[in-house]
């Protein structure tokens, strides 16, 4: 009896840990570095392929900020709310655009973090890689 409650309770805890890391895997962050740290009234604008935007999301009115971390800010979104875990965005505030204001896109379903670096146009998937980019070009 003691064996079946362990191998019970060893089911139970690897269901709820698969149930957690499945729940990671179905978000995607977008992290954006400004040398100026102002970061107020930038937002991040999303669609799915084809142009539809997502629910709630209007140029006017953009994805505000998720949260704040050492790189910067960071957008959060949820991997299936985008066509096929294509994440379609720009991230502006009003009509600044970052990235030379092109229509950027990253596979969620592969790359589940980017960095961004304010006056850079390329997308980085990760960290190292975006702290070398700045210090190759570092803020004026």
């Amino acid at each position: 009896m003691k064996d079946i409650r362990s191998t019970l309770k060893i089911a139970v805890a690897a269901a709820l840990a698969a149930c957690a890391l499945g729940a990671q895997a179905q978000t995607a962050t977008i992290n954006y570095n400004r040398c100026d740290n102002a970061y107020d009234g930038w937002g991040a604008h999303l669609w799915k392929d084809g142009g539809i935007p997502l629910a709630g999301i209007e140029w006017q009115k953009p994805m505000p900020v998720s949260g704040k971390n050492d790189f910067g800010v960071f957008w959060t979104v949820k991997v299936d709310d985008f066509t096929k875990g294509r994440v379609n965005y720009i991230i502006h505030k009003g009509d600044s655009k970052e990235q030379g204001g092109r229509d950027m896109a990253f596979d969620a379903s592969t790359t589940k973090e980017i960095w961004v670096n304010s006056g850079d146009r390329k997308i980085y998937t990760s960290l190292e890689d975006a702290k070398k980019a700045r210090e190759a070009k570092p803020c004026n």
